[in-house]
């Protein structure tokens, strides 16, 4: 069995090297290509190389590497992506290489660095390695590396490269697993530990999941509220005033939230580090105008013709299919209930629930069937950058989803008026695809892994003998972790039904609450146990759901104030006092211009950060301007 590569730095010399991620390479790859991969990979960073601490796994015969980093690899890549960390006084600051003297446990790199920030700077200057001269990839000389391009994005894109995967710490695994979910108690989330494991966008995630669910306890207490209220037309008004507040509220006191955790974490004002093309990324090799370098260029007019012509009108296709399983459930709805009306019986009864039930259903595949379709739709527009990929991928998916998710509820709303309706489609939206959510996210997943070959690496016939590498090995054929996107939008809807339509369904806010209590145990398995590891990165926000969950607080104040006018009791009370149609729009409008003003200052009115946060990122500003300006000439032009 080979060895781990030589460690040059006589301050990095460490009695055992933790293997931080792993390389999958092709079957039967040829002897000369893995080692010319391990020299490149190995090399010092000044001739061109990663000085990556590499382990050619058994023998140079097999498709595995094993790959670590020295202590000064990982501090100097620290620097270059502008990590702060808390200093000597306790303050966070940007790391400085020259003077890592000055902060806390930068010599215990496993205290100063978590796992998940060890193996994101790994991942970084690993895709970062770029070819110096032009050659040919040894062994496969169909294949050509030009000056300048990213070796391992293009061995990746060869299917030299199958895999490129972190690897789990399987003490520090079991102790998270403990505390997180397998263990029943009150405690909150270990959310600290989960991102020194899993990285800030996971546990951003979890926080986000709790701190949304507890939340959620203001709106079943407001539920108990009409128990004690003489006029019962108060209700409405009490329910649709305070979802305007409390969506308004929970996401503003979120951001003071994050940016908090974000500071301590020590990505608040995280510069903007280079980022590499999609593996996916194709295009005519033209010499960069920026850099003088060979690299893909695709026209961004051949994009957006794409886009126009062939992306638009299957998302339209999708959107009318969505249209007509609107109109079909609107149609079985009406045509059961007439068949009620006149065969009524217990079982006839039950089947009222049917056109519901299974315009969910028909929701749930719908979704599935346009996600692969949005997903590869994307993919054929060639975008560049994951960042580009993502937001298109998420637009297109969020369109689709309003209109799928909420299109019925809003037609019931504004056309039908219909609140008992609308009750009844919310109940069955709320139990049904909650159930469906938890199977498809989690059991299915489980089952699917469960059914799988068993994954002991067999080769030539002989079963391997080194226990760390079969396990190393299971890991990669474990499935690949599918993203935060299906969480966020799950989120997303729960926001809705409770932020635009709960007022009339008291009960929306209480089983979303029992729905995330498992929600939370459920996503924690899956992600420790049913998938891959996924590599992190800096993160000090959750992005664009931000503005997405702000923009479905803006749309609640309309429809609130429309259910509140539509309501019985408040239509009771207009008959009364012989209120027109025309006063109450009247008065719908003028209270919906009220809630808007509102919102806008209570928005205004919470900072984003709090007083002490803000005074410690100006003074972390004003560090680094001082630092920037004792810097010799020679280096601030490197």
């Amino acid at each position: 069995m080979g060895s781990w590569t030589a460690i040059r730095c006589q301050c990095c010399v460490m009695p055992t090297i933790q293997t931080l991620a792993v390389m999958r390479l092709r079957e039967s790859i040829k002897p000369e290509t893995k080692k010319w991969l391990i020299s490149v990979l190995e090399t010092p960073a000044n001739p061109g190389g990663a000085q990556i601490l590499v382990h050619p796994g058994e023998d140079d015969e097999d498709d595995i590497l094993l790959l670590s980093a020295t202590e000064c690899l990982l501090l100097q890549a620290t620097e270059r992506l502008g990590l702060a960390k808390a200093d000597h006084n306790k303050s966070i600051t940007t790391f400085s290489y020259k003077n890592k003297n000055h902060f806390l446990n930068s010599d215990k790199i496993n205290i100063f660095l978590t796992l998940a920030e060890q193996q994101f700077l790994l991942k970084y200057e690993v895709e970062n390695l770029k070819i110096l001269q032009e050659t040919c990839l040894p062994g496969y000389p169909k294949y050509r590396l030009y000056p300048g391009q990213h070796i391992v994005h293009f061995l990746q894109k060869w299917g030299i490269i199958v895999k490129f995967y972190p690897i789990h710490d399987k003490e520090k695994l079991n102790n998270l697993q403990k505390r997180w979910y397998k263990e029943i108690s009150l405690a909150p989330q270990p959310i600290e530990t989960v991102r020194a494991y899993f990285g800030e966008p996971i546990a951003l995630y979890f926080s986000f999941l709790g701190f949304f669910t507890l939340s959620l306890i203001a709106m079943v207490l407001l539920s108990y509220i009409p128990a004690f209220l003489q006029d019962s037309s108060d209700k409405y008004i009490i329910f649709a005033v305070f979802n305007v507040l409390w969506s308004t509220v929970t996401l503003e006191l979120w951001k003071r939230h994050s940016a908090t955790k974000a500071y301590f974490w020590g990505t608040l004002n995280l510069k903007s580090y280079i980022k590499l093309p999609r593996a996916e990324f194709w295009g005519t090799l033209i010499k960069s105008p920026i850099t003088g370098r060979l690299e893909p260029h695709y026209p961004h007019w051949k994009r957006k013709m794409r886009i126009c012509f062939v992306t638009v009108p299957s998302v339209c296709i999708f959107l009318g299919l969505a249209v007509d399983g609107m109109n079909m459930y609107l149609y079985w709805e009406t045509w059961i209930k007439k068949w009620y009306e006149t065969n009524p019986s217990n079982m006839a009864a039950l089947g009222l629930y049917l056109p519901s039930i299974c315009y969910t259903l028909f929701m749930e595949m719908l979704n599935s069937a346009y996600m692969r379709v949005a997903t590869a739709l994307t993919e054929y527009e060639n975008h560049r950058l994951e960042s580009s990929f993502q937001n298109h991928l998420t637009i297109k998916v969020l369109v689709f989803r309003f209109i799928n998710c909420f299109g019925l509820l809003f037609y019931i709303t504004f056309c039908l008026q219909d609140l008992q309706l609308l009750r009844k489609r919310l109940s069955s939206l709320l139990i049904v695809s909650q159930v469906i959510s938890q199977f498809k996210e989690s059991l299915l997943p489980y089952l699917k892994q469960r059914l799988k070959l068993d994954p002991v690496w067999v080769k030539k016939g002989k079963v391997d003998t080194y226990p760390f590498i079969d396990e190393v090995v299971s890991e990669g054929d474990m499935f690949s972790y599918p993203g935060l996107f299906d969480d966020y939008m799950e989120l997303l809807v729960q926001f809705g039904y409770v932020s635009l339509f709960s007022s009339v369904y008291p009960l929306t806010a209480a089983l979303l609450i029992l729905n995330n209590i498992t929600e939370i145990r459920t996503d924690a398995f899956k992600l420790c146990q049913i998938f891959q590891k996924p590599f992190s990165y800096p993160e000090a926000n959750i992005g664009i759901w931000q503005t997405a969950f702000e923009t479905l607080g803006f749309l609640s104040v309309i429809t609130n104030c429309f259910l509140v006018a539509i309501s019985p009791e408040i239509q009771a009370v207009c008959k009364k006092y012989e209120v027109g149609p025309e006063k109450i729009l009247l008065y719908m409008l003028a209270a919906e211009h009220i809630l808007i003003i509102l919102k806008l200052f209570l928005a205004f009115a919470i900072p984003d950060k709090p007083a002490w946060l803000h005074l410690k990122v100006m003074q972390m500003e004003y560090r680094s301007q001082e630092a920037f300006k004792k810097m010799p000439r020679q280096d601030i032009f490197n």
